[in-house]
């Protein structure tokens, strides 16, 4: 029997699949933990329901704030072979793309049972706080959410609201007990045939489609901790390479973790990825699929094929994709290299006199050290400055230019070519004029001999930034076009890095 044979007579499990969105932190609170008091609440219950053997998991709830990219594995796995389908109803469900997609997958997967669609009825809704009608999407609202046999406090003011009122203690057991009956029911009635993992990340929304633009791609450019270096604290890092935190040593939350909720706080829908498996759709100029920000460990940097990806990625210097480069004053060892490591990052980014490349760092006197942000503290501010920025051009990339502005569509092969006129004037936004004893631009991969003087492209007229995110660095500055790199001074230019590890 194949493998695919296999699984398809094989019995589904997990007995149901929680689907919720994440709360952001409260101070030092977590209110992600109450969710996790019910999941286990109605898992205990629906083990008292059912002969399950104890070697199968009950529920699969998503602990790990959708970070990295094992996580859509697991999570397809898990809607590939669960039985019953159970959103937790809550404004920032019908928000979140990531719960749209797990909708949509069960779906699809339900639609093709023997009896016919089956979506409706393998789906019990969970009312985790009160919700009009009028509130929630077509796809929820066609489903059976608010059963009268319920108590009417829980409709009114949902699972929550039971949950923190201690009073209402007896109401929450009477409800989970409910809610664990309904789903061992509809896991007997409803047949759902098992299939094949798709990776859910791929399928639409069943929800209505936020904008673009509120899509956030958190891209962690780390080590994990079996690939760090000798000579590097191997501390600093996790299992994989999302788990990154420059400023605890040995801490249990990731600096992605805290990304994504400085992100939600911003009204953004984030997701973590590993930047080496990101590179691609983040460097994307013709049809970006959304904003991005890096988090760059600088010592990454010295890995010859990262440092060659980083080095492409900063020449296409897409601007709706900012940088943030965490570099703690409390490590040791970044004090003792920083001057070296910076120098590095310099190169590699592109940023020399009169460049401007993918970074989000603040100038001396800004809200953080210009070597790097110290702090965890400041990280959040320079986080959501970063997000908000990387954002604002996504938006304004596809605005249309006013008639007669002369503005020429930037092409891959054109796009770092020095913004010059023929008669050699710069315009107000170029950069500082050239030191004497600088050559001058080149195109990347040209000589001087090369290059003829009707080369340069048409000028691009200066776009216009709301001045209280234009802080003069970085992408998303307004400009269409860079100049071209400065790699008189990079020793590692004809190094020929792997550009596809």
């Amino acid at each position: 029997m194949n493998d695919a044979a296999g699984r398809q007579k094989a019995t589904a499990k997990p007995h149901f699949f929680l689907s919720y969105a994440h709360m952001p932190a409260v101070g030092s609170r977590n209110p992600n933990l109450r969710v996790s008091q019910f999941y286990e609440d109605l898992c205990e219950a629906v083990l008292q329901l059912t002969p399950l053997p104890t070697a199968d998991p009950v529920g699969f709830m998503d602990q790990t704030m959708h970070q990295g990219d094992n996580w859509a594995a697991k999570i397809s796995e898990a809607l590939a072979t669960c039985r019953v389908f159970v959103p937790l109803y809550h404004p920032r469900l019908f928000r979140s793309t990531p719960c749209g997609q797990e909708w949509y997958t069960f779906a699809q997967r339900a639609n093709s049972s023997p009896g016919g669609p089956a979506q409706n009825s393998a789906i019990v809704p969970v009312l985790w706080v009160g919700m009009q009608d009028s509130a929630l999407p077509p796809v929820a609202q066609a489903v059976q959410y608010n059963h009268p046999t319920f108590p009417q406090a829980y409709a009114e003011d949902g699972l929550y609201a039971l949950m923190a009122q201690r009073h209402h203690q007896g109401l929450y057991e009477k409800v989970v007990y409910k809610l664990a009956r309904r789903i061992v029911e509809v896991a007997l009635e409803t047949v759902v045939p098992v299939a094949e993992p798709v990776d859910f990340t791929t399928n639409p929304s069943a929800f209505p489609g936020r904008s673009p633009a509120d899509e956030l791609t958190i891209a962690v450019l780390a080590y994990k901790r079996s690939e760090v270096p000798p000579h590097r604290d191997r501390s600093y890092y996790g299992a994989g390479r999302t788990d990154w935190q420059p400023y605890d040593q040995d801490g249990e939350g990731a600096l992605a973790e805290k990304a994504m909720q400085l992100a939600r706080q911003c009204d953004l829908n984030p997701t973590v990825h590993e930047f080496d498996l990101a590179a691609g759709r983040l460097m994307e100029l013709e049809r970006p699929q959304g904003p991005g920000v890096v988090l760059l460990d600088r010592w990454v940097l010295e890995d010859t094929a990262r440092r060659e990806l980083v080095r492409e990625f900063a020449r296409r210097n897409p601007a709706w994709v900012t940088m943030v480069e965490p570099w703690s004053r409390d490590d040791p060892q970044c004090v003792a290299r920083a001057a070296e490591l910076l120098l590095l990052a310099n190169q590699v980014l592109g940023r020399g006199r009169g460049s401007s490349r993918p970074s989000f760092r603040p100038t001396a006197g800004g809200l953080a050290d210009p070597d790097g942000v110290p702090t965890e503290r400041e990280f959040g501010v320079t986080f959501q400055l970063a997000a908000l920025r990387a954002q604002k051009a996504f938006k304004e990339r596809g605005l249309t230019r006013p008639p007669g502005t002369g503005e020429v569509r930037p092409r891959l092969t054109a796009a770092f070519e020095d913004p010059q006129p023929p008669g050699g004037r710069r315009h107000d936004f170029d950069p500082a004029p050239r030191e004497p004893d600088q050559p001058p631009d080149q195109p990347p991969d040209q000589s001087p001999d090369q290059q003829s003087p009707d080369q340069s492209p048409a000028p691009q007229p200066d776009r216009p930034v709301d001045p209280r995110l234009d802080l003069g660095f970085g992408p998303g500055s307004g400009r269409r076009a860079d100049p071209p790199l400065d790699r008189s001074t990079d020793p590692e230019d004809d190094e020929g890095g792997d550009h596809g590890r």
